[in-house]
């Protein structure tokens, strides 16, 4: 007996859904017919409602066909999310990040109930990963009422799980196969790009000197591990394995924006480890550190970040100088501020082909 279930919701948003958040006044402005936003109850418009998420609990029914969205109805509602709405410029970039990804979160509960193969799975999640990457960037110095970033990072992690995951079992598929299925495979694959090399050298790249991740490098075949890519995430995990920060920020500066902004999730982390080094390294009243000298190390783009976090560790400075010294450092667990490395403008600019590419 087969127990897979089958969506048969062809919409971006289920109808009963829809007149129920019609009724309930519960639409996003996003998906707000224009004509009817007068209203006290306006309707929504059939092409821009998506089905939200909602947790499984007693009374809700989450496996419903009719409620299911198929596999192909997913890809063009990610396609939609991230070439319509993310790009819009006549709503605060925080409302988007938030509508987007409570969506998401529905996108991925309807491939969890209908238990979608292995090849629809690695199509919807590559781009919901990069999604994640840039959002981190993007939303790094909002405050918490707009955007936590340990919610963020735990949806990454469990796309980046079940995403490796993935490739690991397509790997152990092709291997069962026997050679005229492996030619079809191949063939089907021609029609798609294989993104696996890129989406392993992010992993590895968001959680620097992580030994799982390290492991997981370091294990791939050969036609993974040795792309650019992966050669050069590696070398710059091993380098913050070894506390080597300054080689990490000066390979990081030379990454492309989405690998760059993997790789700065780690840089709070960096730049605590960094300073209390150098507290013991350049331990001397009379011989002060030059404060221009460690922006460029540490990639600070703002001074005042500076300043921020030797007042956060107990490390003297004035205007153009730090005073590092051992007994002085303050060693609480507290991570360096969040500083985000590009503009808004430049982030624009990026949507919507950095999530599909």
């Amino acid at each position: 007996m087969c127990d897979t279930i089958i969506g048969t919701c062809f919409s971006m948003c289920p109808k009963k859904e829809r007149l129920l958040r019609e009724r309930e006044g519960l639409l996003n402005r996003l998906e707000i017919d224009e004509s009817t936003k007068h209203l006290k109850y306006p309707k929504a418009d059939p092409a821009k409602i998506i089905k939200c998420y909602k947790r499984s609990s007693a009374g809700v029914l989450v496996d419903e066909p009719s409620e299911l969205r198929p596999g192909p109805v997913l890809l063009l509602t990610l396609k939609y999310l991230f070439t319509k709405v993310l790009t819009r410029k006549d709503v605060n970039w925080s409302a988007i990040y938030e509508f987007t990804f409570d969506r998401i979160r529905a996108i991925r509960q309807d491939m969890i109930v209908q238990r979608l193969d292995v090849a629809m799975n690695i199509m919807l999640l590559e781009p919901i990963v990069r999604f994640h990457i840039y959002a981190a960037e993007r939303m790094c110095e909002k405050p918490p009422s707009e955007f936590v970033s340990k919610f963020n990072e735990q949806h990454l992690l469990e796309c980046l799980k079940v995403l490796l995951v993935m490739y690991d079992k397509r790997d152990i598929d092709d291997k069962s196969r026997n050679d005229y299925a492996m030619v079809m495979e191949k063939f089907s694959r021609l029609t798609m790009y294989d993104y696996r090399a890129q989406i392993e050298a992010l992993y590895v790249l968001n959680y620097l000197g992580n030994e799982t991740a390290l492991d997981r490098g370091l294990s791939l075949p050969a036609k993974y591990k040795n792309t650019p890519e992966v050669k050069k995430a590696l070398k710059i995990s091993l380098a913050w394995h070894m506390n080597n920060y300054i080689r990490v920020c000066r390979e990081i500066s030379q990454l492309s924006p989405l690998f760059a902004m993997a790789a700065l999730s780690n840089l709070r982390c960096i730049r605590r480890s960094a300073l209390q080094i150098m507290s013991s390294g350049y331990n001397c009243k009379n011989n002060p550190y030059n404060m221009i000298d460690l922006q460029n190390i540490l990639l600070y783009n703002d001074m005042e970040k500076i300043s921020n976090d030797c007042a956060l560790y107990g490390i003297k400075f004035d205007n153009d100088n730090i005073y590092f010294q051992k007994t002085q450092f303050n060693a609480v667990n507290v991570l360096a501020h969040p500083e985000k490395h590009l503009s808004d403008s430049a982030l624009d600019e990026l949507l919507p082909d950095i999530l599909f590419n």
